[in-house]
C-alpha cells in the first residue's frame, strides 16, 4: 500500500495525503462491489507497519505473517478485527502444494522433543482462544561476572527479567550469581 498512487491526490507516493487516497479508492471498490481487498504493506525491523499509520484505521483487520527463514512454518496474526476478537493466530506448513493449516500446533512445536531433556520444559499457553503447547529450554550456569550475561531466543529479555525478579522477590530463588 505505501507504495500506490492515485490521481485523485496531488501528492507523491508513500505520503499520509497518497496512502489515504489510495485506500479510501479501494475501499470504495470494494463496497460497491462486495469484493474481498487484500492490502500488503511493509514491516519494519522493529515490526511496526512502515509509513502512514492511516490505513489501520481504515480497514477491517490488521493481520502479520510472521515466520522465520530457516522454518517451514508461518504464523498469521490477528492485531485487529472488526468484526471479531484479536490475539488469534493461525498456523501455517509450506509443503509441495502450498501453505496447509496445521490443525495442531502443539504438534509441530514439540515434533522433536526429547522426553528427559535436561533444562527443558513443555509450557501451556494460550494464543487467543487456542492453547498451545510450547517446549521452553533454559541453561542457567554460575557466573563471575558482577552482572551475570542473560540471552533469550524468541521471547523478550526485559519479560525475563521481570519473570526474574519476581522469582527472587517472591519465591526466594537467586539468580545474581547466574
Amino acid at each position: 500500500i505505501q507504495t500506490l498512487w492515485t490521481d485523485l491526490a496531488d501528492s507523491a507516493p508513500g505520503t499520509v495525503t497518497q496512502v489515504r487516497a489510495a485506500a479510501q479508492a479501494m475501499i470504495r471498490y470494494a463496497k460497491s462491489t462486495g469484493a474481498a481487498i487484500v492490502l500488503v504493506g511493509h514491516v519494519t525491523k522493529e515490526g511496526q507497519i512502515a509509513g502512514p499509520r492511516v490505513v489501520e484505521h481504515m480497514v477491517d483487520g490488521v493481520l502479520y505473517f510472521e515466520g522465520e527463514g530457516n522454518h517451514h512454518f508461518r504464523i498469521l496474526r490477528t492485531v485487529k478485527n472488526r468484526f471479531g476478537p484479536t490475539d488469534e493466530i493461525g498456523v501455517f506448513e509450506m509443503s509441495d502444494k502450498g501453505l496447509r493449516e496445521v490443525s495442531n500446533p502443539s504438534e509441530l512445536f514439540l515434533g522433536e522433543r526429547h522426553a528427559k531433556s535436561p533444562g527443558a520444559a513443555v509450557f501451556a499457553g494460550m494464543e487467543g482462544t487456542r492453547p498451545v503447547l510450547v517446549e521452553i529450554q533454559a541453561l542457567v550456569a554460575p557466573s563471575s561476572l558482577g552482572t551475570p550475561r542473560r540471552a533469550v531466543v524468541g521471547w523478550d529479555g526485559a519479560r525475563l527479567s521481570m519473570v526474574l525478579a519476581v522469582l527472587e522477590a517472591h519465591c526466594g530463588v537467586r539468580f545474581g550469581q547466574h
